[in-house]
């Protein structure tokens, strides 16, 4: 049985308070006159780091006994999680050591080492993966999952507790979904609390592996190209702990193509003023491309980050069409 429950998630949402911010849920009026729905967007790109991941981190680091703290944390990431636990690690004095692919963000990466964590770059995320494993086997530390944790996925439901507090009547809530930590965290909060609120995960056409296997109701190999969202796309474990999480408490696991995260990201842009990168645009690109589904409803977009440099950023945006 999984351990992941509301308790646990409250449990991280007390731990968590001195170094999170509680993030804004602000009514979209562009995206529900697009859309026919009345729509408002969690902004967890302006969370501390810019990215949803510092709660899991946080959430952690604040969980690590006296020798663990003293060993610290070794982590693979494609930037995001690793920027939230060397945001949280430097705030605790715990040492951090990141595993990241070559093509990882280099504004994610300067910001990992302006919290003073140790770097470490690989040919791919797999490779990085394998290597951190190793790592924490020889060296003692704590290696950390970005999603095959239950602290972290206990930290990130922590986003759904707010959404859910703040409107209480939201009917359907979007999220991106990568390893599953965030859609997972946040379906065992809402659903706890409203249980005939929806929660739909959004994934990328690019990278589909939980859309296929809620389809299939098993795990199953799936074909992956890469993704403009790198901080959601790559290779899930089957045996990862956010399956089961995904496949009994997550409504639907839909897709978007890479061209509506383009989309997406411009409309932030244009109507809000708001700069994300490629993996906190999903649930803005699904709004647009459910929108039939979602005329007349209570929506929710999760927006999870805005990291991303500003050459990429706008090589992206300028190739999007609205």
């Amino acid at each position: 049985m999984n351990s992941v429950t509301l308790k646990t998630i409250y449990a991280a949402s007390a731990r968590i308070k001195t170094t999170v911010c509680r993030t804004p849920l602000e009514p979209s009026q562009a995206l529900s006159v697009l859309t026919g729905a009345e729509v408002r967007l969690k902004l967890e790109n302006l969370q501390n780091t810019g990215s949803f991941k510092l709660r899991g981190a946080a959430n952690v680091v604040a969980s690590l006994n006296a020798d663990q703290r003293i060993a610290g944390v070794i982590a693979p990431t494609a930037g995001n999680h690793g920027l939230g636990l060397a945001c949280a690690g430097h705030a605790a004095g715990v040492p951090v050591s990141i595993f990241l692919p070559y093509s990882a963000d280099p504004i994610k990466v300067s910001a990992m080492k302006s919290y003073g964590a140790q770097v470490t770059f690989f040919e791919n995320i797999e490779e990085a993966r394998q290597a951190a494993i190793e790592a924490a086997d020889e060296s003692g530390a704590t290696f950390v999952s970005a999603y095959d944790n239950e602290q972290m996925i206990a930290g990130a439901g922590t986003v759904g507790l707010e959404i859910i507090e703040d409107w209480i009547d939201a009917e359907v809530i979007l999220v991106n979904i990568g390893g599953g930590g965030l859609a997972s965290g946040i379906a065992t909060a809402v659903k706890a609390i409203s249980p005939t609120a929806e929660v739909w995960a959004i994934q990328s056409e690019a990278s589909p592996t939980f859309a296929h296997w809620k389809e299939a109701g098993e795990t199953i190999p799936v074909e992956l190209i890469p993704s403009i969202a790198e901080g959601i796309s790559g290779y899930i474990e089957p045996e990862a702990m956010t399956w089961p999480l995904v496949r009994d408490r997550v409504d639907r696991v839909l897709l978007v193509s890479e061209a509506g995260i383009k989309t997406a990201m411009l409309l932030m842009l244009n109507q809000h003023s708001h700069v994300i990168e490629p993996s906190g645009a999903p649930a803005i690109a699904a709004v647009l491309r459910y929108a039939r589904e979602l005329s007349g409803r209570k929506v929710v977009c999760v927006v999870s980050g805005r990291n991303i440099s500003g050459y990429r950023y706008l090589k992206l945006v300028n190739e999007a069409t609205l």
